[in-house]
């Protein structure tokens, strides 16, 4: 592979995950397998000076010669923690798709790919409920759904196009007291109070194809083949919706039951997946099966996207404190701050800085703490 060396890549680029693993599974392999390539290796000399640097600087009475202790870099490589990586939003192991990755500084440019909107290809299966809205989960409830027709489904979902309130599934990663809510019903706690209805947008939704009872082969957990109908829709999405609480909520429009058999994330940002030609402007994800096949196979696709992104992010020159900054620097950063996808939190907007988020966190805990102290 036609590279230089010396070359430190890093930045942001998307795989394709595959249905079966979680977005952490795939985030380790992504660890193990560029730690041992070429391509990769200045960056990972780099990444460990960085940490040698820092660990010095902490703990200077503690040298790395000394036999008997262990760096935090040792234990983080240990661990299968080279470099400085993240993903863009979660991919249940369910899903399959777009996975945005941020590598070494593209981990500070992931905030902004969390809050845009996506694209999914979803299956949705009628006739049961499960606890997670998913076929994965448990079978909770059952309903007649023989009256439901292709007709019927497209009249409703045409309904969910636009702004709505939409309750997140209580399997999910939104945290409620510092504790995800997943957490809690997987250890048979009750959650300290309901997760809160939030405001979503449904910008397109089509209804891309109908299948019939016992042609579609989709199941529940233990079954081959369900009883009942389902449909495959398209869906472009904004931050924080949730596929799975939409086939739920179709499947009670519907006036019956329904969960999510199938979820694809084909369109994030400026990221694709398909065989379809790339549009101008856009990336195609890097095919998770390729990892496998040799650096000689995924390295130039990993490498185009990486050099794209540092040729437009370039290393910033060494700033002093914001009111030494000059007047062009500020101009652009608050344009940058302006230009931010804001996500909302418990019913307002998140906080721009540190400071008003703290505010925010605060005033949730004071309430809480109201209301339990309220309870006699």
């Amino acid at each position: 592979m036609d590279n230089d060396s010396s070359e430190v890549l890093e930045g942001v680029f998307a795989i394709c995950k595959p249905s079966g693993i979680s977005s952490g599974q795939a985030l380790l392999t992504l660890q193990n397998t560029f730690s041992t390539s070429t391509l990769f290796a200045p960056l990972l000399a780099v990444t460990r000076a960085q940490k040698a640097a820092q660990a010095a600087q902490q703990n200077p009475s503690n040298p790395p010669s000394n036999p008997t202790s262990t760096t935090k870099q040792e234990d983080d490589e240990r661990n299968g923690r080279f470099f400085r990586m993240g993903h863009g939003g979660t991919l249940d192991p369910l899903a399959s798709g777009i996975l945005i990755i941020g590598l070494g500084r593209g981990t500070k440019a992931l905030p902004q790919y969390i809050g845009c909107r996506k694209t999914y290809s979803t299956v949705i299966l009628f006739g049961k409920s499960t606890d997670t809205y998913d076929i994965d989960g448990a079978v909770v409830a059952k309903k007649d759904c023989g009256h439901v027709s292709e007709e019927g489904v497209r009249r409703e979902v045409e309904r969910f196009r636009g702004t709505q309130m939409q309750v997140p599934p209580v399997y999910s990663a939104l945290k409620i007291d510092g504790v995800k809510a997943c957490e809690y019903v997987r250890a048979g706690r009750a959650l300290p109070r309901e997760l809160e209805a939030r405001e979503v947008c449904v910008e397109e939704v089509e209804v891309v194809r109908w299948l019939e009872e016992g042609v579609h082969g989709y199941g529940w957990k233990g079954e081959e083949v369900a009883e009942g109908p389902a449909v495959r829709v398209r869906l472009t999405v904004s931050s924080g919706f949730y596929v799975r609480s939409f086939a739920h909520d179709l499947g009670v429009a519907c006036g019956t039951l329904a969960t999510m058999a199938e979820l694809v994330r084909t369109r994030q940002a400026g990221f694709i997946i398909g065989d379809k030609e790339v549009e101008e402007g856009c990336l195609k994800a890097v095919d998770y099966e390729d990892l496998q096949k040799g650096e000689e196979v995924w390295g130039p696709v990993v490498r185009e996207q990486l050099v794209k992104w540092v040729v437009e992010n370039p290393v910033p020159v060494a700033q002093k404190h914001v009111d030494g900054r000059d007047p062009e620097t500020r101009k652009r950063l608050s344009e940058e701050e302006k230009a931010k996808t804001r996500q909302r939190f418990r019913g307002e907007w998140q906080g721009t800085s540190r400071r008003e988020r703290r505010r925010q966190q605060k005033a949730v805990k004071a309430n809480a703490n109201g209301q339990n102290g309220a309870v006699s």
